[in-house]
């Protein structure tokens, strides 16, 4: 039997919280378990089969929150990256937290939601209403730190949708879930990043979602082209991430091309300063000197010519007597 819709979700958001905690330690945690990075993407028989470089299918049709419908395409403009959520929004415990700790770690990125990446939050239960998706994007806007910005306000947007199309979804990012006897749902804990162009980029799994990793995982999904900075822009080429280890680490060929590269515009740079100070204190010399010193110059140089004229002068006669 369904549950009825909650009331005062923003009330909860402590509680659930503090439940999260106590399900993190409690050895008999099953539905709501919470995972963490170290271990299996697995959560009662459902995982995430990762579908790294597939395309979402971006003519699937969604209702927003303010209950128009639209297509997936909308949100992609082919500059912007764009962070996924499948939750559903009457889950007891573990999709708020996920969204909680989402904004946590977006409100210490400089990037900004709407101009520099997107939020799309899309609920995997299709019984669930538009009334829903606004109360948890209310919720969200109160969190985020740039809630009230016209930007975050298109940016950042939560949906419902009909079995058809949330089943094209989730099977094109490989989000698996199933439904309990109790009418809550067994699902994984994680984050889908996609490109600019709809395509799977990355998966965050769990409630750790650091803001360095999550500005990285952005970059690489928009091949650094949202980088703000020359800073980012050398973080974006020094740092890959490891499939191994789960996390991004630092390239150490890549840091050794960076310094030979620094290294060689620094001489360069010093030379030319050096070239440039002799050339400005040369002619500070000359515009500087006395005009005696112009005259004698000038007399010397007249001396010289006569000396060599009479030389000249000399050597002509003496070869013409011989």
């Amino acid at each position: 039997m369904k549950r009825p819709e909650r009331s005062n979700p923003m009330n909860k958001r402590f509680l659930l919280l503090a439940l999260a905690s106590v399900l993190a330690i409690a050895s008999g945690a099953h539905a709501q378990r919470l995972l963490d990075r170290s271990e299996v993407q697995e959560l009662n028989g459902v995982e995430v089969t990762e579908q790294l470089g597939n395309h979402i299918p971006l003519d699937a049709i969604f209702t927003n929150s303010q209950g128009q419908q639209v297509e997936l395409g909308t949100y992609f403009d082919g500059e912007t990256p764009v962070i996924l959520a499948m939750v559903y929004y009457q889950c007891p415990v573990v999709c708020p937290v996920v969204l909680s700790q989402l904004v946590a770690s977006l409100n210490k990125l400089e990037y900004s939601a709407g101009e520099d990446y997107k939020v799309l939050v899309v609920s995997f239960d299709h019984t669930e209403t538009t009334s829903m998706a606004l109360g948890e994007r209310t919720n969200f806007l109160g969190e985020y730190n740039q809630g009230e910005t016209p930007q975050a306000l298109a940016g950042i947007e939560f949906h419902t949708g009909d079995p058809l199309n949330i089943k094209r979804l989730v099977n094109a990012v490989g989000f698996g879930f199933n439904p309990l006897d109790n009418g809550d749902f067994s699902h994984p804990i994680s984050l889908m990043v996609l490109s600019p162009k709809g395509k799977v980029t990355r998966y965050m799994y769990g409630f750790d979602y650091p803001a360095q990793e999550l500005k990285l995982t952005l970059l690489d999904a928009s091949q650094g082209k949202i980088a703000a900075s020359l800073g980012d822009r050398l973080l974006h080429f020094c740092y890959r991430f490891d499939p191994l280890a789960g996390a991004y680490s630092i390239q150490a060929f890549r840091v050794m091309q960076v310094g030979a590269l620094l290294t060689l515009a620094f001489i360069i740079i010093g030379l030319t300063i050096l070239f440039m100070g002799e050339r400005v204190r040369r002619k500070l010399y000359l515009a500087n000197k006395p005009e005696d010193a112009h005259d004698t110059d000038a007399d010397n140089n007249d001396s010289h010519s006569s000396n060599t004229s009479s030389g000249s002068y000399a050597r002509a006669q003496t070869g013409h007597v011989s």
